[in-house]
């Protein structure tokens, strides 16, 4: 992550997006892209669009088949992940695959 950071850094962009991972994985990804971006003095923004698949193998491979999507991430389940990722950092809060219209209208009414 680090080495993404640093070479997103270096070409310039305006903002790094973190898209269609698990949750779980976002807020590690954006405590050190905050880290690289803050050792280099570059303001870059954060974003962050979760998917809302459950985890899946090592082995598998992309589109071989169709996820159920988490129950745990409801439109309010998600809004807590949001919020998590907003005090890292991420000024961007969007969602990706499985996160409808219903989440974004709490996001935008709880962020």
């Amino acid at each position: 992550m680090a080495d993404a950071a640093k070479a997103a850094a270096e070409m310039g962009v305006a903002t790094l997006l973190f898209n269609c991972s698990q949750p779980e994985v976002i807020g590690g990804a954006i405590d050190a892209a905050r880290e690289v971006f803050n050792a280099l003095n570059v303001d870059i923004a954060i974003g962050a669009y979760a998917n809302a698949f459950p985890p899946q193998p090592k082995d598998a491979k992309a589109n071989d088949g169709l996820d159920e999507l988490r129950e745990d991430l409801d439109p309010q389940g998600y809004q807590q992940w949001a919020a998590d990722w907003v005090k890292r950092g991420a000024t961007h809060i969007g969602g990706c695959c499985g996160i409808g219209p219903e989440h974004i209208a709490v996001l935008s009414q709880k962020l």
